[in-house]
This record gives C-alpha cells, sequence and structure tokens, in this order.
C-alpha cells in the first residue's frame, strides 16, 4: 500500500479524515424567539338608562388594548336633544335616583380642578361634550390616559356614565355648568 493510501485509511479508521485547512466549522445555533402570547383586550360597558320623562338610550364601550395604556371611549346614544351634551364618568356605579344623582360627581381620584378633555389638569371622568344630531342621534371617541380598566384607583369598572342636559363650559367649577342628569349607566367588564 502506498503511504498516501495508508494515511487516508488511518485517517478514515481514526473517526473522519481533517485535512490541513479545513478544520471542522460548528454549526451555528440558532436562537428560537418566542412570540409573546397575545393579550387580550380589557372591555368594559355601561348600557344608558334614562329619566322617567325621556326616552334616551344608547351604550358606551371603554377599550384598553394593553396594560397600562390608554383607555379608549366609544358612545353611541340615540334619543336626546340635538345639540352639545356635557359627557362624564361618575364616581359611584349607581342609576337608582330619579335624577341621577345616587352616581355621586364626577370621577376625580386625582381630586383636581374640573376641565376639558385637552387640559392636562382635568378630572379622569371629564370627557368633554357629546354632539346630538336634529335626529336625536349622539357619537363620541376619546382616548383617555387619565383612565384605566385593570384594578386600581383610576379604574371605571363599578363606576357610571352620564349624559348631561346641557353643554359641559369646561371651565365652570366643580361639573362644567352641565345642567341635569339624563341618562346614566352603570360601567361592568364585558363577560
Amino acid at each position: 500500500m502506498s503511504r498516501v493510501v495508508r494515511m487516508i485509511a488511518f485517517g478514515l479508521g481514526a473517526g473522519g479524515l481533517v485535512l490541513p485547512g479545513c478544520a471542522r466549522q460548528e454549526k451555528p445555533e440558532v436562537a428560537v424567539v418566542e412570540e409573546a402570547p397575545a393579550v387580550e383586550p380589557a372591555i368594559a360597558v355601561a348600557t344608558l338608562q334614562s329619566r322617567e320623562d325621556l326616552t334616551i338610550t344608547g351604550h358606551v364601550s371603554f377599550t384598553q388594548t394593553q396594560p397600562g395604556g390608554a383607555v379608549t371611549i366609544a358612545a353611541h346614544i340615540e334619543g336626546a336633544v340635538e345639540g352639545l351634551h356635557g359627557f362624564h364618568v361618575h364616581e359611584i356605579g349607581n342609576c337608582s335616583a330619579e335624577d341621577f344623582t345616587s352616581a355621586g360627581g364626577h370621577f376625580n381620584p386625582a381630586e383636581v380642578p374640573h376641565g376639558g378633555p385637552g387640559d392636562a389638569e382635568r378630572h379622569a371622568g371629564d370627557l368633554g361634550n357629546l354632539e346630538v344630531g336634529q335626529d336625536g342621534v349622539g357619537h363620541l371617541q376619546i382616548d383617555s390616559n387619565l383612565l384605566t380598566i385593570e384594578g386600581g384607583p383610576a379604574s371605571v369598572v363599578g363606576r357610571a356614565v352620564i349624559l348631561h342636559e346641557k353643554m359641559d363650559d369646561l371651565v365652570s367649577q366643580p361639573t362644567g355648568a352641565a345642567g341635569s342628569r339624563l341618562a346614566c349607566g352603570v360601567i361592568e367588564l364585558e363577560p
């Protein structure tokens, strides 16, 4: 046997042939990236009931897509008088009084003055005005960083949402001179 053939045979018998300059390459490690589980949005809803002398109906949804993120409030109202109506989250989830005073005052966990949705300092429950058209239908969609659906002092769950008779002037203390309460709904987690 020639010397070259013996070296090849010896190399194969020892577990593999290694030629100079041909170092064995390790396979690169592949990182496995696991996707974070999708977070279901937290949703709370309120169904509005009107005073006995009115026929206002409506629903309001509160949606939080990320823990600690902004809450989107979407309201749909029917049967109201045309114009702007103050629209607020109130501190107590109780609509049992005929005039809805059982819902307490505006939700204000930071104990700051009343204001409009664009003001840096305002009640957490200050949602501004909902505009109702000639057909009695009104919509409002607004985002708030002062509210949450999660537990804690800023949570809307177990509170009430109120549609007022007049426009909220966004400055008068403590309620924006929005007048009487026309409709009320208790905010509950969506099942």
